[in-house]
């Protein structure tokens, strides 16, 4: 399973590779981005795209870990209270096996008597 990720990692990285290869003119475009809201205007420097692109790359790899961080430390978590709970079932069902069984002995109903009731 380690050299499939490695390899699909790979094939990622030659694919943008090629990608900003052939898209050099056009990604290097200057790019100027602006956000107009309640008369407050935002006007950014003059940026080239591709580095738009690599900024959203990284903020959204940035998101998603933390995102998945979370998921993790809850699912371990729930997995220790799964555990706790386990470990405190499997002490009741051994002391309940340990407890010693009663000694009266139980009148067994012999055969000929019940065929006789179901009659």
């Amino acid at each position: 399973m380690r050299y499939i990720k490695v390899l699909l990692l790979t094939l990622f990285f030659f694919v943008s590779m090629i990608f900003f290869i052939q898209n050099n003119q056009a990604l290097s475009a200057l790019l100027v981005l602006r956000l107009d809201i309640f008369g407050l205007e935002l006007v950014s420097k003059e940026m080239p795209f591709y580095l738009l692109v690599l900024i959203s790359f990284v903020i959204g790899s940035i998101f998603s870990l933390s995102y998945f961080l979370c998921e993790k430390l809850r699912l371990a978590k729930e997995l220790k209270a799964a555990k706790a709970k386990l470990a405190t079932l499997e002490q009741e069902v051994t002391s309940l096996r340990n407890i010693p069984l009663d000694n009266e002995t139980y009148p067994a109903i012999s055969r000929e008597k019940s065929d006789e009731n179901l009659s």
